[in-house]
């Protein structure tokens, strides 16, 4: 993915065939997106001004809108090519920002009228909480709201159907401004945050929840890769509460932090977390890779 290059006016998006200022953005009422809810999105970030993972978030993306019937998309190349112009229209606000964060959606249009709705559009990336995360760790609250079953939905879909997500984090909020809430399966094991792709360590070894149980995250899959290339072993399999509460770390992972660690589980200690050996261990390797990229 190209850089950004040339200079124009700043914080433009792409909507609907048209580039127009980002405030401009507007989605009809009569839009399925709007009325029903059905969106399939895209959420990426730069590292060093590179654009990470397109080709895994576009094959989710493909997964995503074929199960929608969304047609007459544009293609990866295309796509590609929206984004490099993104970034072209906006060096100036991209210069001011540091690294950002890349959205694209798409909905199945105004009801009747047959053409899907596409938009591409930048968002900032909040560099302060990314490091507070980081270096402090994030409050988790293990909730009771559980994943719609795959009946619903699969969960392997990236989409803006996020009420469970929002009820779990206004249930987080309670204890801590920056808390996230971990969502539950139909079994009460632990499944995954609305920002979050979750592991445990237990002796070394990191387990996360089974792959049919979660949105698969572009972050883990580096993470899995990174591990592997460390020589850590990591396993999928279901996690219970009381397993979860008990490791001695707990792993987050999603786009715009890359990795960070959760340092409390709310109602459960008060003991705080500090980042482990394996949390270190995954950071030092995928903050080597990000930045052999740029």
């Amino acid at each position: 993915m190209m850089s950004p290059r040339g200079s124009t006016a700043s914080h433009v998006s792409f909507f609907c065939g048209d580039w127009i200022p980002y405030a401009e953005i507007r989605l009809s009422p009569d839009d399925l997106g709007f009325r029903q809810g059905v969106t399939a999105v895209e959420r990426l970030r730069t590292y060093g001004g590179n654009v990470f993972s397109f080709p895994q978030h576009w094959d989710r993306w493909q997964r995503t809108t074929e199960y929608l019937k969304l047609a007459g998309l544009p293609g990866k190349a295309e796509t590609e090519a929206l984004v490099a112009e993104l970034f072209h229209r906006n060096v100036d606000w991209i210069a001011a920002q540091g690294d950002v964060g890349i959205t694209w959606f798409a909905t199945p249009g105004i009801i009747g009228a047959c053409r899907a709705t596409l938009g591409l559009h930048l968002n900032q990336i909040d560099h302060v909480r990314v490091h507070h995360r980081r270096e402090q760790g994030q409050v988790l609250l293990v909730t009771d709201v559980v994943q719609p079953p795959d009946a619903t939905w699969p969960r392997s879909l990236k989409v803006r159907s996020r009420i469970h997500y929002y009820h779990a984090d206004q249930l987080a909020r309670q204890y801590d401004t920056d808390a996230s809430g971990i969502l539950v399966d139909a079994d009460g094991t632990v499944t995954e945050t609305s920002i979050a792709n979750l592991a445990i360590v237990e002796e070394g070894m990191i387990i996360s929840p089974l792959r049919g149980q979660i949105l698969g995250g572009i972050t883990q899959q580096a993470m899995e890769s990174v591990a592997q290339q460390q020589g850590l072993v990591w396993r999928k399999e279901r996690i219970s509460k009381d397993r979860f509460v008990a490791a001695k770390e707990i792993l987050c992972m999603g786009t715009d932090t890359g990795i960070w660690f959760a340092r409390q589980i709310a109602g459960q200690s008060t003991d705080l977390r500090k980042a482990g050996p394996v949390y270190q261990a995954l950071v030092r390797g995928f903050d080597q890779r990000v930045n052999a990229a740029t």
